[in-house]
């Protein structure tokens, strides 16, 4: 079976220089541009956490962190 880098770089391969120059472009500004509010959520998380013990909160982890029943 071919690593994920193997195929990722098969399929970089496979775009036209002139697409993949574009593509980085974009990913840069997007990389720039993201960071410091990605810092900045990252910062927050738990801030607005309740006080308080969950019952069962290993065996209800999925419904008290995302809502979903199980």
């Amino acid at each position: 079976m071919p690593s994920i880098r193997k195929i990722v770089k098969d399929m970089v391969d496979t775009i036209p220089e002139e697409k993949l120059k574009s593509l980085i472009e974009i990913l840069e500004e997007i990389k720039e541009g993201d960071i410091k509010e990605a810092w900045s959520i990252w910062d927050n998380f738990g801030k607005d956490a309740i006080e308080g013990k969950w019952e069962d909160a290993s065996e209800r982890h999925d419904f008290y962190l995302y809502g979903i029943k199980g």
